[in-house]
Parts: structure tokens; C-alpha cells; sequence
């Protein structure tokens, strides 16, 4: 096993050095600990003491003579559920210092703003964005897309997009997977009009919302953000004159 290995268990890369190192060493004292990590022996000490709070590691001896043993690795368990805990109560207090956290923010000059997100994480990073919107979503939509990107992270965010209440109007593109989105409307709390895939040849999805417009090409896992009150009004205007053009949904297959 090596230190990237455990780093799956929730370690960051120094500890995990940190770890791994005491479990070949047996007992050791921190310059001994630091030199086979490589990594500087007052960062080790830091390290030791914060493994040795989370159970991980335990010491014999003095101050003087202090030397650090690894635990059983089975507390890797214990180490994971205290950390849940503890990002559990961060959470909570985050949540509570959120009304004045915007206050500042909104006092901030309010200048534009381009955002580029790279990756499967940066397009879910998007998408969770969305989920802090306080106005309906008005999207365009190739089904085909979403369904390439991720159905198992689709239907969640559907379902949790719901619960929110962020009600959401698309415009999608008429191909094979059309349907289903369009039966799943009412429980996804989305309005849908369908349009023939010759008249949308559309293939990054497009989110307006807030003051935002998002553009997120799954297909290459990228996306572009812009946050501007004049942009995203201009956006919802020709989402209001497709939508009208769409007319009622014509569903044929």
C-alpha cells in the first residue's frame, strides 16, 4: 500500500505519508518519523498530534523522550465517522453564518463575471450552483447530452432540484430520450416544450437563472459561466420568444 492509497480514507497526503511511515517504523520519535516521510519535522509534529487526537496514532514515554506508534489501521473507521461529525457540525455552523457572509458579499462593487470550469467535477460544480438559485431555471436541452454525462448524477439533482422547489422551464431538443424527461415534468417540478432536433441543433446546455447564465458542454466537460444582471436579462428575453415559438409539447414517440 502506498500513501495515495490511503489518502481514499480520508488522510491528506502528508498524514497519509505520516501514517504509513510509523506502520513500517514501529515507534519512532518525530525526527526519525520526518525524515523517513520527507517532510520537515515541526510540519510532522503538527501532523503526529493531529493523528493522535483522532486516535490514530498514540505515544509512549515523556516529552522528552516521546516516541509516536501507529494504531490498528481498523480505526481508519472511527477516524472517518468523527470526521463526518465534524463536517456535519461545520456545516450547520456555516449555514448559520451564511446571512452574514452575504451581507458582505453584497456590498462588494457588483462587476460581471466569467467563470471557466474544466472536468466532470467542474460541470457538477455548475449544476450545484444552480441549486442555490432563488428564481425558476430556464434551460435549453439536448436529452441525449445529460444521458452521456451522468443518469445516476441527473436523477439526483432532478430530485433534490425539486425538493428545493427551483422550479425550472426547458426547451428540449426532440430525439429518443425526449419523452421519458418530458413524463418525469410534473414529479421534477419542470415545465417542458419540445422542439425537432433540425430547429435545435443545440449541443451545450444552457441555465439562466439568478444572474447567471451557464453554458456547460457535457459532451466535452466544459463549462463557461458569466454572472451579469444585463446578460442574463438579454438570455431570459429570447428564452421567453423560443418558448412562445415552441408552443404546446408534441410528443410522437
Amino acid at each position: 500500500m502506498d500513501s495515495k492509497e490511503l489518502q481514499q480514507y480520508g488522510l491528506s497526503e502528508k498524514e497519509a505519508r505520516i501514517y504509513l511511515a510509523l506502520m513500517e517504523m514501529g515507534p519512532s520519535a518525530v525526527s526519525e518519523i520526518a525524515f523517513r516521510a520527507k517532510i520537515n519535522r515541526t510540519t510532522a509534529y503538527d501532523i503526529l498530534e493531529n493523528l493522535v487526537r483522532y486516535a490514530l496514532v498514540s505515544y509512549v514515554g515523556d516529552k522528552k523522550t516521546k516516541h509516536y506508534v501507529a494504531e490498528n489501521p481498523e480505526l481508519l473507521v472511527s477516524y472517518l465517522n468523527q470526521k463526518s461529525r465534524e463536517f456535519k457540525e461545520k456545516a450547520e455552523e456555516a449555514k448559520h453564518k451564511l446571512p452574514e457572509l452575504k451581507s458582505i458579499y453584497n456590498l462588494l462593487p457588483h462587476k460581471p463575471k466569467v467563470k471557466y470550469y474544466e472536468g466532470e467535477e467542474g460541470i457538477i460544480a455548475m449544476y450545484e450552483d444552480s441549486l442555490t438559485s432563488g428564481t425558476d431555471i430556464l434551460s435549453w436541452l439536448d436529452p441525449s447530452q445529460t444521458h452521456e454525462f451522468s443518469d445516476e448524477y441527473m436523477t439526483e439533482y432532478y430530485k433534490r432540484r425539486a425538493e428545493k422547489q427551483i422550479h425550472m422551464r426547458t426547451i428540449l431538443k426532440d430525439s429518443p430520450l425526449t419523452k421519458a424527461i418530458f413524463e418525469r415534468d410534473e414529479a421534477e417540478d419542470r415545465e417542458s416544450r419540445i422542439v425537432p432536433a433540425e430547429m435545435m441543433d443545440i449541443v451545450p446546455e444552457c441555465y439562466i437563472y439568478d444572474d447567471k447564465v451557464a453554458y456547460m458542454s457535457l459532451h466535452e466537460k466544459f463549462g463557461v459561466m458569466i454572472e451579469s444582471k444585463d446578460i442574463a436579462d438579454a438570455q431570459r428575453s429570447l428564452f421567453e420568444l423560443a418558448w412562445k415559438q415552441a408552443g404546446a409539447p408534441n410528443i410522437t414517440r
